[in-house]
This record gives structure tokens, sequence and C-alpha cells, in this order.
């Protein structure tokens, strides 16, 4: 569509950040079809003119498509905006506190959850401004290809990061602690928002379950035959979506969880010569959980699956030395992880949520480019369509599934 197709209301009421007088505003589509489903993602270019000179402003403007088919988008907006207004603001000022820099998300310029000032819900005038960091060179890395070993390595020290400052303040700022814990729970308030995505369509609730689905289909794969005994177990024990995400919290180890850490949800910078940087989008629902979870759903969906057959282990413990080195840092004693306990700490997640996570998602990020409809649009329904392209899986999907689970087995996760 054009950039005629796209209007933000009331724009310069909301937008921070902004030095000058706004001139001229352009807007388009800034995501393919297929590459989200919760929010409808636009490139919002503005021309400001301070003291004669003109400058653009490039930002990225997330709202809710005109049509809604989950609770989970209006909740996943509300939760979003909760994040950058509320708890990203605390992550920043501890990371400043202690020296530890905190750039592993785009720069907030506003928000609103309804044009209406009594409203506690996000509506379709809900909308969140971002910094539009692809004109400084950051991409998407090819969701069919996956993240190299360098650039994997940069975005562990980014989830090291995000991980350990929460925990960090756990013991010492306790109260602004417990403002980030409440924000980050209150997504745990609305589980129906996961319900239409737990359930094939035509099945009542509590039917069968999307991630057991898709684990009776790794049954029919050649490549997964040798571990039929391990997927049968996975089946019957893998739970449905909401339950996958809104695991309950275990202390020591839970913290700030983005909760949907695959490719799509990163971007990355590639200079020559230089460390790959990375900064982490879209957190609709982050909540409050074990590190596991981010870290066992990254490595099994978004690295190269070379990178998967030679350098798992590799990658297990880059990141366990990012943590346990960044938490030595702020020199709390209750914080002692052993590489015995993280891998345990691993391995439970694993088999608790992550694997039935994975193996499920994987499905979608590996489908075929331009097949998937425009969600967004009102062009098909998301819940159909994952279900229908479990009955058509590619070969490529076959291979990123049999090699998931060949993983899994391999490390005990299933």
């Amino acid at each position: 569509m054009s950039s005629a197709g796209y209007s933000i209301k009331d724009l310069e009421s909301i937008i921070t950040g902004i030095d000058g007088e706004i001139k001229n505003v352009k807007i388009s589509r800034l995501t393919a079809p297929g590459e989200n489903f919760i929010s409808l993602v636009l490139s919002v270019d503005i021309q400001v003119e301070k003291n004669g000179q003109m400058e653009t402003v490039n930002v990225v403007a997330k709202c809710l498509p005109a049509v809604q088919r989950m609770t989970l988008n209006s909740v996943a907006m509300a939760h979003e905006i909760k994040w950058y207004s509320q708890v990203a603001p605390l992550i920043k000022k501890f990371g400043e506190e202690y020296g530890v820099g905190t750039y592993f998300f785009p720069d907030y310029h506003g928000s609103r959850l309804s044009m209406d000032s009594t409203k506690t819900t996000a509506d379709e005038d809900s909308l969140l401004l971002l910094k539009n960091i692809k004109p400084e060179g950051y991409e998407n890395i090819d969701r069919h290809i996956g993240f190299d070993l360098p650039t994997a390595k940069a975005f562990l020290r980014v989830l090291a990061t995000f991980h350990s400052i929460p925990l960090a303040m756990k013991f010492k700022n306790p109260e602004q602690f417990q403002i980030i814990r409440k924000c980050l729970d209150s997504v745990r308030e609305y589980p129906e928002a996961l319900a239409p995505l737990s359930n094939t369509p035509g099945e009542p609730q509590g039917g069968i379950q999307a991630p057991a689905l898709t684990c009776s289909k790794l049954l029919e794969i050649p490549a997964c035959q040798p571990y039929r005994k391990n997927i049968e177990a996975l089946k019957n024990s893998v739970k449905g979506m909401a339950d996958i995400y809104f695991a309950p919290a275990e202390e020591p180890w839970s913290t700030m969880v983005h909760n949907d850490c695959w490719i799509n949800n990163m971007m990355v910078k590639l200079e020559a010569g230089g460390e790959p940087r990375v900064k982490l989008m879209d957190f609709q629902i982050c909540t409050y959980s074990s590190f596991a979870k981010d870290l066992v759903f990254f490595l099994l969906t978004s690295v190269e699956d070379e990178v998967q057959r030679n350098h798992f282990e590799d990658l297990l413990w880059y990141y366990y030395e990012q943590l346990t080195s960044k938490l030595e840092n702020f020199a709390i004693s209750e914080l002692k992880l052993s590489y015995a306990q993280y891998l345990e700490e691993l391995k439970k997640v694993a088999r608790d949520c992550e694997v039935g996570h994975a193996v499920y998602f994987t499905n979608t990020i590996f489908a075929e480019k331009g097949t998937i409809p425009d969600i967004l649009a009102g062009e098909g329904d998301l819940v159909e369509y994952r279900y229908n392209l479990l009955n058509r899986l590619g070969a490529r999907q076959q291979e990123k599934l049999a090699l998931i689970i060949e993983i899994c087995v391999k490390q005990g996760w299933a």
C-alpha cells in the first residue's frame, strides 16, 4: 500500500525529541506481511525545520491493526507501552549507576493507549513511537538462515546484560525492582489473550494444543524417526501457549525475560572489521521468569544450522561466562551460579516449556517467504494459517525441526 493508506492522528502532541517545527510527515509500511503478527509497524519520516534548516527525524510507529482478531493484539500493545514508559527508564538509570551500558533497545519517542484519556486499555488509536534504527545500518538477518557465530555471541552479550540488570536490582534496589516486577507480571493477568493460539480451528477451548499437534507432525518427518520415543514423551508433556509464555517464576534465577526471543525481534548492524551490534525489539509479552527461557528459545530457533551443530555447547558456555561476569561486577553474594547449576536450570526450563515453544514456532519462522497472508490487514486468520501450515511442512521446516530435536536429545532436553 502507498503511504496515502496510512495516517496517525495527532502525532505532534505525542512525539518527543523533536527540536523544531514539523513541516511534513511521510508514513509507509515498514515490515512485509508475514514478518510480524501482532502490531502494524509503520515507518514515519518527519521533516523538521529549525532556524531555517531542514532535517529528517526517522521514527517507527507501532499501532494496532485495523482488523483485530485476538485479544492478544491490544494486550501486547498496552504491555509494550508500559515496558518502554515505565520499565526501560529504570533499567537505564540502574545501568548508568553501575557503569553498565543499556543500549540494547531503540530510543523511546512517546506513546498513548487511546485518545480517550479515561481508557486504561489499548484501542484503535493506541500508538508507540520509537527511533527507526534502519537508517543507522541496522537490519534483520534472514530468518531462514539465522545468526552466524560472531553475531550469536554479540546477541548473547546483549541478552546477558538484559537479564543481569533486573537480577542485580532485586538485591541492590528492591524498591525499584518491585516496580519493574509489577509491570512485568501485569501481562499474566490476561492468559485468555493466548487462548486462541492454543486451539486448532473447530476445536473447543481446551482442545488439541498447538505445540502438541506440532509434536505429532514431528513423528512424520523421516529424519526424526530415531527420536520417536523422545518426541512421544514431549508430545505427552508439552504445554499450551499460555502456560509456555507465562511459566511460573522461581527464585533466585527469575528476571526480566523477553519471552519472544527469535531472530525477527533483533536488529543487527554489521561493520567491517568490528563486532556486530545487536538491538532487541518487541517487548510485547515481556514477563518475569527464568533467564533460561530466552536463551533456550533463541539458540533453538535463530542461529545457523552449522553453528547449532558445531558450536552449541560453546554458546551455552559463552552466555554463562557473560552472565556470571556481569553479576560479579554487581558484587551480590546471593547470586552465585555454578556451571552445573546453570545447565540444570536450562534443562528444567527447556523440558518444561521452551522445547515445545521452539518446535511450535519454528514452523512459522521457516515458512516459505511470500506465502504468509497479511494477517494485520485482515487477510486470513493467524491461528488457521499456523494450523494449515502444519499440514504442509516444507523441506526446510522439516530439516530445521529434525535438527532441533537432535540437539535437544543430545542436551537431555527431550
